[in-house]
């Protein structure tokens, strides 16, 4: 196999690959993932601009980045240059079956608790009303709907049935890009809402600004809301708090207040199709990476 290729002809053939998949994938993708990918490449340019063979480039990128870093990398550049043989701008792919030797070892799993408990849960709730009250609505609307922070984020009152009955969650808003864009998978969802939802969005309709285009969810001082910087600032001392006095168990990010919420789906008997509708997430996702396992399992005598 020739496995012949140099930094400046990779970073052409990334730039074309780039360009080819951009009307394909998010915005936060290439922003996020595809930009790494290429300052990667500039670094190599730089740094070792003689190399000539992929497994030279593998080799370079081990000395630079993790193992991990490294697998991913090459996974790509071997992406890329398949596009490129596929459309006659190469012969071969130089970086075939490459990373298939960079595969880690498995880490011991040492956190299977994914989702809080109903007391944990309304433990957190209770606490930010009483000492950060003013996060306790996003707090709140997490543990609801289960969305994820970029889809909360992303939400505008005119996502909301006037009845309050039906949330239109079709956007997401990640801080990291801050770029708008359709939902992760790009699946959408017309969220049926309970009694207690119903109530939750009149009450938070009612104390904010409400024009169809203004968001549900704001900083303090009026500006987009920082869920990453909300994170680091007051959900993790506050929750972690509460772990001390015994109240939460285990410290968990934001983001597992979806988990507990598809946990209770599962655990109240709902059909796993319609979780799998209301959370934008496929059924064996959520079963893989969603679903807790119960922290009362008691061992019978046998």
């Amino acid at each position: 196999m020739d496995r012949s290729i140099t930094p400046l002809e990779l970073f052409r053939l990334w730039r074309a690959y780039t360009e080819f998949r951009e009307p394909l994938i998010s915005p936060s993708t290439i922003a996020r993932d595809y930009y790494a990918i290429e300052k990667r490449i500039v670094r190599m340019r730089k740094l070792a601009p003689g190399l000539t063979d992929a497994r030279d480039m593998r080799d370079w990128l081990l000395g630079q980045f993790a193992r991990e870093t490294t697998r991913r990398t090459i996974q790509q550049f071997g992406a890329a240059c398949k596009w490129a043989v596929s459309e006659d701008m190469l012969g071969e792919n130089p970086f075939d079956g490459l990373q298939r030797y960079l595969v880690p070892l498995r880490k011991m799993q040492t956190n299977t608790h994914t989702a809080f408990e109903l007391l944990e849960r309304d433990a957190i709730i209770e606490a930010f009303a009483a000492e950060d009250e003013f996060y306790t609505w996003w707090v709140a609307f997490l543990f609801k709907t289960g969305c994820r922070p970029e889809e909360a984020r992303a939400l505008k009152w005119k996502h909301i049935a006037v009845d309050f009955s039906q949330i239109h969650i079709c956007e997401a808003w990640p801080v990291d890009t801050n770029i708008l864009q359709g939902t992760k998978n790009y699946q959408a969802t017309r969220f049926p809402c309970n009694y207690s939802l119903q109530l939750f969005l009149c009450t938070l309709h009612g104390q904010t600004s409400h024009e169809p285009d203004d968001y549900l969810f704001k900083s303090v001082t009026g500006r987009p809301f920082d869920y990453r910087r909300f994170q680091l600032r007051h959900w993790q001392p506050l929750v972690e708090k509460l772990v001390v006095h015994g109240k939460v168990a285990f410290y968990m990010p934001q983001y597992h207040c979806r988990h507990t919420f598809i946990t209770q789906l599962v655990r109240s008997g709902l059909g796993l199709k319609d979780i799998s509708y209301l959370c934008r997430v496929s059924v064996a996702t959520l079963m893989r990476f969603y679903v807790s396992p119960s922290r009362t399992v008691e061992v019978p005598h046998f």
